[in-house]
This record gives structure tokens, sequence and C-alpha cells, in this order.
């Protein structure tokens, strides 16, 4: 089995774009797609699955994670 790094290595590029793409902020998008990958880094169940449902559970994560940093900054604006 490839290191947990390695893995979650294929998924960064592709957490970020989306990251990007539903915050439009730079800053931003590097701070959810980080949580994202910390978050399945502490999933251990996320590195037995197969890769299509790795890009699954990676993409679910990247955009849960990118929704809640733009509802906490909207919070933070009102």
């Amino acid at each position: 089995m490839p290191a947990k790094a390695d893995v979650l290595k294929q998924y960064e590029v592709y957490g970020y774009r989306i990251a990007m793409y539903l915050l439009g902020d730079e800053a931003s998008a590097a701070e959810a797609a980080k949580d994202a990958l910390a978050e399945l880094y502490r999933t251990d169940a996320f590195f037995r699955q197969p890769s299509a449902q790795q890009m699954r559970t990676a993409k679910q994560a990247f955009m849960r994670h990118s929704l809640s940093t733009k509802a906490s900054s909207r919070s933070c604006l009102s």
C-alpha cells in the first residue's frame, strides 16, 4: 500500500481547483483544501477504497470544507 502522503498528493491539485472554484479566493481555497486533506489523512478507510471511490470521497471532502469556509467567512462579515 502506498504511503498516505503519496495517495493524498494525487488529489491535492484537484481539491484546490474545487475550492478555488467555490470560493474564488486563493487563501481561502488553500485553507479549505488543506483542511480537507487533513481530514482524509485521518480517515483510514479512505486509503482502503478503490481509486474511483477515493475520488468521490475526496471530492465530497473538498466541497464540504470549501462550503464550510464560505459559510464561516460570511458569518464573520455579518
